[in-house]
């Protein structure tokens, strides 16, 4: 079944034709219709840029240069400030700046061409005409005075782009917004005790984790150790990579990324080693690529394991991660 639905009529022309004024006039206003519908339903109708109200004495108010498309479409550009007086008339009430498009209903004769003039209308009254952008409102005092203060933008119509449903994806971001670091401070849970050679919990503190110099008042020959959840940002679809720095490290410690979570498809647990490195004495900052990083968006986790075998501080974990799919080297399996 076919339905086809009238929306429009465009000028079509022939060879051999007379073309009269209403012929140009009709063609222009087709392709100006269009660019109105253009506007109001792919950007919509506000100030674009500019257009910010000022006091500029008591009885003034300006207008700075600016951009604006009013409620019909139509593209309105104030090239140069503009002033407006206050009406005198108006004591202890409430005005509205505001801007619209205005043209002639007929053309005008110059010496050169015919022309139809086409106006920025700023208007400061108690009312707004039909379709016109609010910049300001504006309070008078007793005595019809305008001050600094009384100028307010709530009312102010700014126009914000509708944007369509998926229409911006990881490709449509700028570069330092597809991949960036997740930072904080290892905050540990303890080792669980029923392991095997679990070692001591780290002591943890607000901005770091340090091993214990003593437990129970006998010198800590065991270090420590912990594991901590990292939370991924909606979206993320691969661990790029792990850092870790601290101030002290009196041994070695040994660092493990877990990528867990949920294989639906199978209905098991996720838990994979994506790395697993040591950090010899001394203070340390390393960076590690990490080059099975990728994450589910629906089911993966992210953890860290951590373990001194002698006293140790962690003043640092972070990951570099993505949302661009295009990074992905292995598509998930999960799910």
């Amino acid at each position: 079944m076919h339905k086809k639905l009238l929306i429009n009529k465009k000028p079509a022309y022939y060879r051999g034709q007379l073309l009269l004024e209403d012929d140009f006039i009709a063609e222009q206003r087709y392709h100006a219709n269009a660019r109105y519908r253009h506007s109001l339903n792919l950007h919509g109708w506000g100030v674009v840029r500019g257009l910010e109200v000022r006091h500029a004495g008591t009885n003034e108010i300006v207008v700075s240069p600016g951009f604006a498309i009013d409620g019909r479409g139509h593209e309105i550009e104030l090239v140069q400030e503009e002033k407006l007086e206050v009406p005198s008339n108006s004591a202890n009430s409430t005005l509205m700046a505001s801007l619209v498009y205005d043209e002639d209903d007929a053309p005008a004769a110059d010496s050169e061409r015919r022309t139809r003039k086409c106006y920025a209308v700023l208007s400061l009254a108690a009312g707004v005409p039909e379709a016109a952008v609010v910049l300001a409102s504006v309070e008078l005092d007793e005595h019809s005075h305008v001050t600094a203060h009384g100028i307010g933008t709530t009312n102010r119509r700014t126009l914000k782009t509708p944007l369509s449903p998926g229409c911006v994806t990881a490709r449509a971001l700028d570069p330092h917004l597809r991949t960036g670091w997740l930072r904080m401070p290892f905050r540990p849970t303890v080792w669980p005790s029923d392991e095997q050679d679990a070692p001591p919990p780290f002591r943890v503190g607000p901005t770091e984790a340090r091993s214990h110099r003593e437990i129970k008042n006998e010198p800590n020959t065991q270090g420590a150790g912990g594991t901590m959840a990292i939370s991924l940002a909606p979206g993320v679809t691969r661990v790029l990579k792990l850092r870790i720095a601290g101030a002290e490290n009196d041994g070695r410690l040994k660092v493990e990324l877990y990528i867990g979570g949920w294989d639906a498809a199978n209905k098991r647990h996720v838990a994979d080693v994506v790395l697993a490195e040591e950090v010899k004495g001394g203070p340390y900052d390393h960076t590690w690529d990490v080059s099975r990083g990728d994450i589910h968006l629906e089911s993966s986790t992210l953890s860290i394991a951590i373990r001194a075998d002698g006293y140790a501080r962690v003043s640092l974990v972070a990951v570099e991660v993505t949302c661009d799919p295009a990074l992905l080297q292995i598509a998930p399996a999960l799910g």
